[in-house]
């Protein structure tokens, strides 16, 4: 009830600016003590979040959402590599941005460098933003929408700067990083000092690391030395759990890195996290010595122990490779939604599609026997009627064909 009330106060307005088939945005408006002023989110929210309330989602933070054109085209990228099986739905909050050098930047170590920025004394406070996020929005997200627990951030120029020095600095705020054209030459390199002690002092690191910059502007050819001084860094020593790629982009400006990289960088990211593929899922099948479901949960079982928390698969995942190994394996495709139910136990689709696999197994009688137990949960279930309605007619014309 604390936590609640708590939100409630620092949750202050909500603004709708768009709901289409694509997904929903809105704008969030917090009371920030941080800050001591009222700060602005963006948040997106994949097609059907209504009807995936099931699905914990993971939610990618973007940084300098201010700027729409940014926030717009990490959300659309995400929509269209979830809708072609790329990558996992996923929520993408935006952070707003009012003053960069204060809020991104770390307080520097050389003098030197606090000579270079004497003409903006208003700089420094990346720790003011690091509050912000840990006390006051990651809170209200975990509050207001269906998520886990895993947080992916993506950042450009100082945005990835402060991401890259979130990392060095092991705050465990992320999960996992995109940096576009990271400014790394800031403090004379003091960041990937802070990384090569990191590395030098663990053996284990779980987190994803996708570090770009391109190659055409001043700019991009300024912070390309930094870039490669840490990519050789990371290249010394090897870092079980550590997962990272350092893209150099042709033909890329500064502002144009973002458009290059951000989906390069998000498939990259996806496949830390993705199903079995069709040759992993034929071995599996082949392997005698244990039960494919078995193998499949141990599958699952080593992405959790990465991510720190109990990832697995979402429902219509598990349905869909039921259906591709039915052919070769029936009885394994029927255990695959027996270990949905017990995942999904409200996942109504799943007790048709159970039906359907125990009368190819030639259990009729069960397969009448589950249609029954889907129509029995669906009338406790609180759906809207066109979503009940469509379910209903589904099992009871699958029931009336027995």
């Amino acid at each position: 009830m604390k936590l609640k009330l708590t939100i409630f106060f620092l949750f202050s307005a909500l603004t709708i600016f768009g709901q289409s088939p694509d997904g929903l945005k809105e704008i969030l408006t917090i009371k920030s003590k941080i800050y001591n002023k009222e700060r602005k989110i963006a948040i997106y929210l994949p097609p059907n979040y209504q009807e995936v309330k099931n699905e914990k989602l993971q939610v990618v933070y973007v940084f300098d959402a201010q700027w729409e054109p940014m926030f717009n085209y990490v959300s659309n990228s995400i929509s269209y590599l979830s809708a072609i099986g790329e990558l996992n739905k996923m929520i993408v909050v935006g952070i707003y941005t009012e003053n960069r050098p204060k809020e991104f930047v770390p307080m520097p170590t050389s003098e030197e460098e606090k000579k270079n920025w004497d003409e903006k004394p208003s700089f420094g406070f990346s720790t003011l933003l690091d509050q912000h996020l840990t006390e006051e929005v990651f809170p209200l997200i975990k509050e207001k929408y269906n998520t886990n627990d895993y947080k992916l951030a993506i950042g450009h120029s100082l945005g990835g700067t402060y991401l890259l020095n979130s990392f060095a600095e092991n705050k465990h705020i992320f999960n996992s990083y995109i940096a576009i054209s990271p400014n790394l030459t800031y403090d004379e390199n003091e960041i990937q000092k802070k990384i090569k002690r990191l590395i030098n002092s663990t053996s284990e690191i779980n987190s994803f690391l996708n570090i770009s910059v391109g190659d055409t502007d001043k700019t991009e050819k300024s912070f390309t030395a930094g870039i490669r001084l840490l990519d050789t860094i990371l290249q010394s020593k090897k870092v079980n759990g550590l997962k990272f790629k350092f893209d150099y982009l042709k033909d890329a400006t500064h502002m144009s890195s973002p458009f290059k990289e951000i989906p390069l960088a998000l498939i990259e990211f996806s496949k830390t996290l993705r199903q079995p593929n069709a040759e992993e899922i034929s071995k599996m099948l082949e392997n005698k010595e244990i039960t494919f479901t078995l193998q499949l949960k141990s599958y699952y079982q080593n992405i959790s122990n990465w991510v720190g928390y109990s990832y697995l698969p979402y429902e219509g995942q598990l349905n869909n490779l039921a259906y591709s190994i039915l052919l070769k394996d029936p009885d394994e495709g029927l255990n695959i939604i027996n270990w949905a139910l017990e995942l999904y136990p409200n996942g109504i689709n799943l007790y048709d599609s159970k039906a359907e696999i125990l009368e190819q197994l030639n259990r009729n009688q069960e397969a009448k026997e589950t249609l029954k137990v889907g129509l029995q949960k669906l009338e406790k279930l609180k759906i809207d009627k066109t979503e009940y309605s469509n379910f209903k007619n589904i099992l009871e014309k699958h029931l009336n064909k027995n």
